[in-house]
Protein backbone atom coordinates (compact mmCIF):
# COMPACT_ATOMS: atom_id res chain seq x y z
CA UNK A 1 0.00 0.00 0.00
CA UNK A 2 1.50 3.32 -1.09
CA UNK A 3 1.02 6.65 0.64
CA UNK A 4 1.09 10.27 -0.49
CA UNK A 5 2.76 13.16 1.28
CA UNK A 6 0.03 15.57 2.41
CA UNK A 7 1.05 18.83 4.08
CA UNK A 8 -0.93 20.26 6.98
CA UNK A 9 -0.75 23.70 5.32
CA UNK A 10 -2.91 22.60 2.37
CA UNK A 11 -6.18 23.54 4.06
CA UNK A 12 -5.08 27.13 4.61
CA UNK A 13 -2.97 27.62 1.49
CA UNK A 14 -4.09 30.53 -0.67
CA UNK A 15 -4.28 28.25 -3.73
CA UNK A 16 -6.72 25.96 -1.93
CA UNK A 17 -8.88 28.85 -0.78
CA UNK A 18 -8.87 30.42 -4.23
CA UNK A 19 -9.92 27.17 -5.87
CA UNK A 20 -12.72 26.78 -3.33
CA UNK A 21 -13.99 30.29 -4.11
CA UNK A 22 -13.77 29.80 -7.87
CA UNK A 23 -15.54 26.43 -7.77
CA UNK A 24 -18.12 27.61 -5.24
CA UNK A 25 -17.41 24.80 -2.77
CA UNK A 26 -15.82 24.50 0.67
CA UNK A 27 -12.11 24.10 1.41
CA UNK A 28 -12.62 20.56 2.83
CA UNK A 29 -14.36 19.60 -0.42
CA UNK A 30 -11.42 20.96 -2.44
CA UNK A 31 -8.99 18.94 -0.31
CA UNK A 32 -11.04 15.80 -0.94
CA UNK A 33 -11.24 16.33 -4.71
CA UNK A 34 -7.49 17.02 -4.92
CA UNK A 35 -6.55 13.92 -2.98
CA UNK A 36 -8.81 11.74 -5.12
CA UNK A 37 -6.91 12.93 -8.20
CA UNK A 38 -3.52 12.48 -6.53
CA UNK A 39 -4.31 8.99 -5.23
CA UNK A 40 -5.48 7.88 -8.66
CA UNK A 41 -2.46 9.43 -10.37
CA UNK A 42 -0.08 7.50 -8.10
CA UNK A 43 -1.01 4.27 -9.91
CA UNK A 44 -1.85 5.63 -13.35
CA UNK A 45 0.23 8.75 -14.08
CA UNK A 46 3.77 8.28 -12.75
CA UNK A 47 4.92 11.34 -14.71
CA UNK A 48 1.91 13.42 -13.63
CA UNK A 49 0.99 14.26 -17.24
CA UNK A 50 -2.73 14.81 -17.79
CA UNK A 51 -2.60 15.73 -21.47
CA UNK A 52 -3.90 12.39 -22.77
CA UNK A 53 -6.99 12.69 -20.57
CA UNK A 54 -10.17 14.50 -21.48
CA UNK A 55 -11.54 17.05 -18.99
CA UNK A 56 -14.30 14.56 -18.19
CA UNK A 57 -11.67 11.94 -17.28
CA UNK A 58 -10.07 14.30 -14.77
CA UNK A 59 -13.48 15.22 -13.36
CA UNK A 60 -14.41 11.54 -12.99
CA UNK A 61 -11.26 10.73 -11.02
CA UNK A 62 -11.85 13.77 -8.80
CA UNK A 63 -15.53 12.75 -8.38
CA UNK A 64 -16.53 16.23 -9.52
CA UNK A 65 -20.14 16.45 -10.66
CA UNK A 66 -19.97 19.94 -12.16
CA UNK A 67 -18.67 21.16 -15.52
CA UNK A 68 -15.46 19.27 -16.32
CA UNK A 69 -13.81 21.96 -18.44
CA UNK A 70 -14.60 24.60 -15.81
CA UNK A 71 -12.90 22.46 -13.15
CA UNK A 72 -9.82 21.96 -15.33
CA UNK A 73 -9.59 25.67 -16.18
CA UNK A 74 -9.76 26.69 -12.52
CA UNK A 75 -7.16 24.07 -11.53
CA UNK A 76 -4.82 25.59 -14.10
CA UNK A 77 -5.70 29.13 -13.05
CA UNK A 78 -4.69 28.57 -9.42
CA UNK A 79 -1.65 26.43 -10.40
CA UNK A 80 -2.71 23.05 -9.09
CA UNK A 81 -2.11 22.01 -12.72
CA UNK A 82 0.87 23.37 -14.66
CA UNK A 83 1.09 23.97 -18.40
CA UNK A 84 4.59 23.05 -19.56
CA UNK A 85 5.45 23.06 -23.28
CA UNK A 86 1.79 22.73 -24.13
CA UNK A 87 1.33 19.72 -21.84
CA UNK A 88 -0.71 19.57 -18.62
CA UNK A 89 1.02 18.30 -15.47
CA UNK A 90 -0.02 17.95 -11.85
CA UNK A 91 1.89 20.68 -10.02
CA UNK A 92 5.25 19.51 -8.57
CA UNK A 93 4.20 15.89 -9.03
CA UNK A 94 7.69 14.42 -9.02
CA UNK A 95 8.44 16.12 -5.72
CA UNK A 96 5.50 14.25 -4.20
CA UNK A 97 5.88 10.74 -5.63
CA UNK A 98 9.35 10.71 -7.20
CA UNK A 99 10.65 8.57 -4.36
CA UNK A 100 7.72 6.16 -4.74
CA UNK A 101 8.33 5.77 -8.49
CA UNK A 102 12.04 5.17 -7.89
CA UNK A 103 11.26 2.63 -5.16
CA UNK A 104 8.82 0.73 -7.35
CA UNK A 105 11.39 0.55 -10.14
CA UNK A 106 14.05 -0.74 -7.75
CA UNK A 107 11.62 -3.32 -6.34
CA UNK A 108 10.73 -4.48 -9.86
CA UNK A 109 14.41 -4.80 -10.77
CA UNK A 110 15.09 -6.71 -7.55
CA UNK A 111 12.22 -9.13 -8.16
CA UNK A 112 13.32 -9.66 -11.77
CA UNK A 113 16.79 -10.53 -10.58
CA UNK A 114 15.37 -12.78 -7.86
CA UNK A 115 13.21 -14.69 -10.34
CA UNK A 116 16.23 -15.23 -12.55
CA UNK A 117 18.19 -16.69 -9.66
CA UNK A 118 15.24 -18.77 -8.45
CA UNK A 119 15.53 -21.01 -11.52
CA UNK A 120 18.71 -22.36 -9.91
CA UNK A 121 16.78 -22.88 -6.60
CA UNK A 122 19.60 -21.70 -4.28
CA UNK A 123 19.48 -23.05 -0.71
CA UNK A 124 19.46 -19.63 0.94
CA UNK A 125 16.16 -18.60 -0.68
CA UNK A 126 13.15 -19.38 1.51
CA UNK A 127 10.51 -21.05 -0.63
CA UNK A 128 6.81 -21.56 -0.07
CA UNK A 129 4.98 -24.86 -0.35
CA UNK A 130 4.15 -23.89 -3.93
CA UNK A 131 7.81 -23.52 -4.86
CA UNK A 132 7.96 -19.73 -4.95
CA UNK A 133 10.54 -17.51 -3.33
CA UNK A 134 9.36 -15.24 -0.51
CA UNK A 135 10.62 -12.20 -2.44
CA UNK A 136 8.29 -13.13 -5.29
CA UNK A 137 5.29 -12.88 -2.94
CA UNK A 138 6.02 -9.51 -1.34
CA UNK A 139 6.91 -6.01 -2.36
CA UNK A 140 9.54 -3.86 -0.67
CA UNK A 141 7.15 -3.11 2.20
CA UNK A 142 6.27 -6.76 2.81
CA UNK A 143 2.88 -6.54 1.10
CA UNK A 144 1.53 -9.45 -0.92
CA UNK A 145 1.85 -9.11 -4.69
CA UNK A 146 -1.35 -10.55 -6.14
CA UNK A 147 0.07 -11.29 -9.56
CA UNK A 148 2.61 -13.81 -8.27
CA UNK A 149 0.99 -15.10 -5.10
CA UNK A 150 -1.91 -16.53 -7.12
CA UNK A 151 0.17 -18.47 -9.63
CA UNK A 152 0.36 -22.29 -9.58
CA UNK A 153 3.62 -24.09 -8.79
CA UNK A 154 4.85 -24.67 -12.35
CA UNK A 155 4.85 -21.00 -13.33
CA UNK A 156 8.32 -20.16 -14.61
CA UNK A 157 6.98 -19.52 -18.10
CA UNK A 158 3.80 -17.83 -16.81
CA UNK A 159 5.76 -15.46 -14.57
CA UNK A 160 7.97 -14.50 -17.51
CA UNK A 161 4.88 -13.96 -19.66
CA UNK A 162 3.23 -11.80 -16.99
CA UNK A 163 6.33 -9.66 -16.72
CA UNK A 164 6.44 -9.31 -20.50
CA UNK A 165 2.74 -8.35 -20.67
CA UNK A 166 2.98 -5.86 -17.81
CA UNK A 167 6.00 -4.18 -19.40
CA UNK A 168 4.12 -3.83 -22.69
CA UNK A 169 0.99 -2.56 -20.90
CA UNK A 170 3.07 0.04 -19.05
CA UNK A 171 4.63 1.29 -22.28
CA UNK A 172 1.32 1.41 -24.16
CA UNK A 173 -0.57 3.20 -21.38
CA UNK A 174 2.33 5.24 -19.98
CA UNK A 175 1.65 3.96 -16.47
CA UNK A 176 3.34 1.84 -13.80
CA UNK A 177 1.60 -1.36 -14.86
CA UNK A 178 -1.47 -3.50 -14.47
CA UNK A 179 -3.89 -2.92 -11.60
CA UNK A 180 -4.60 -5.71 -9.07
CA UNK A 181 -8.03 -6.34 -10.60
CA UNK A 182 -6.40 -6.94 -14.01
CA UNK A 183 -4.13 -9.82 -12.99
CA UNK A 184 -6.83 -12.53 -12.80
CA UNK A 185 -7.94 -11.54 -16.31
CA UNK A 186 -4.40 -11.86 -17.65
CA UNK A 187 -3.65 -15.17 -15.94
CA UNK A 188 -7.03 -16.48 -17.12
CA UNK A 189 -6.07 -15.79 -20.73
CA UNK A 190 -2.68 -17.44 -20.29
CA UNK A 191 -4.36 -20.48 -18.72
CA UNK A 192 -6.43 -20.80 -21.91
CA UNK A 193 -3.23 -21.20 -23.90
CA UNK A 194 -3.23 -17.69 -25.32
CA UNK A 195 0.32 -16.51 -25.88
CA UNK A 196 1.79 -13.33 -24.39
CA UNK A 197 2.65 -12.19 -27.92
CA UNK A 198 -1.00 -12.42 -28.99
CA UNK A 199 -2.11 -10.46 -25.91
CA UNK A 200 0.46 -7.74 -26.55
CA UNK A 201 -0.39 -7.58 -30.26
CA UNK A 202 -4.09 -7.06 -29.55
CA UNK A 203 -3.40 -4.48 -26.82
CA UNK A 204 -1.19 -2.48 -29.19
CA UNK A 205 -3.68 -2.55 -32.07
CA UNK A 206 -6.80 -1.86 -30.00
CA UNK A 207 -5.20 0.94 -27.97
CA UNK A 208 -3.97 2.70 -31.12
CA UNK A 209 -7.43 2.47 -32.69
CA UNK A 210 -9.15 3.74 -29.52
CA UNK A 211 -6.83 6.75 -29.27
CA UNK A 212 -7.32 7.56 -32.96
CA UNK A 213 -11.08 7.57 -32.30
CA UNK A 214 -10.53 10.05 -29.47
CA UNK A 215 -11.31 7.58 -26.72
CA UNK A 216 -9.45 6.25 -23.69
CA UNK A 217 -8.82 2.74 -22.39
CA UNK A 218 -9.62 2.49 -18.67
CA UNK A 219 -8.35 -1.00 -17.94
CA UNK A 220 -7.19 -4.36 -19.25
CA UNK A 221 -10.77 -5.68 -19.44
CA UNK A 222 -11.19 -3.53 -22.58
CA UNK A 223 -8.96 -6.01 -24.44
CA UNK A 224 -10.16 -9.42 -23.20
CA UNK A 225 -12.88 -10.15 -25.78
CA UNK A 226 -10.67 -9.03 -28.67
CA UNK A 227 -7.82 -11.21 -27.39
CA UNK A 228 -10.09 -14.27 -27.20
CA UNK A 229 -11.39 -13.57 -30.71
CA UNK A 230 -7.83 -13.23 -32.06
CA UNK A 231 -6.84 -16.50 -30.41
CA UNK A 232 -9.90 -18.33 -31.75
CA UNK A 233 -9.24 -16.94 -35.22
CA UNK A 234 -5.67 -18.22 -35.09
CA UNK A 235 -6.83 -21.70 -34.10
CA UNK A 236 -9.36 -21.74 -36.94
CA UNK A 237 -6.77 -20.66 -39.50
CA UNK A 238 -4.41 -23.30 -38.17
CA UNK A 239 -7.01 -26.04 -38.68
CA UNK A 240 -7.73 -24.81 -42.22
CA UNK A 241 -4.03 -24.85 -43.08
CA UNK A 242 -3.79 -28.42 -41.76
CA UNK A 243 -6.75 -29.56 -43.85
CA UNK A 244 -5.37 -27.86 -46.96
CA UNK A 245 -2.09 -29.70 -46.51
CA UNK A 246 -3.78 -33.09 -46.34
Amino acid sequence: MAWLESHQTLGRHRKTKRLARKLGITVPEVIGHLHLLWWWAMDNLPDGCLSELEPEDVADEMMWNGDAQFLLDKMIEVNFIDVIDGQLYIHDWHDYIGKLVDKRKKDADRKRESRGKSKERPKDVQRTSEGQGKDDLEDGAGNSTVQYSTLPSNTTTTADDLEKIEKAYSQIHRCLGLKPKDWPLVTGLLDQGISADTIIEVMTERHKKKVEEGGKVNGFSFYTNAIKEKHAQGKTEGRLDFLNDM
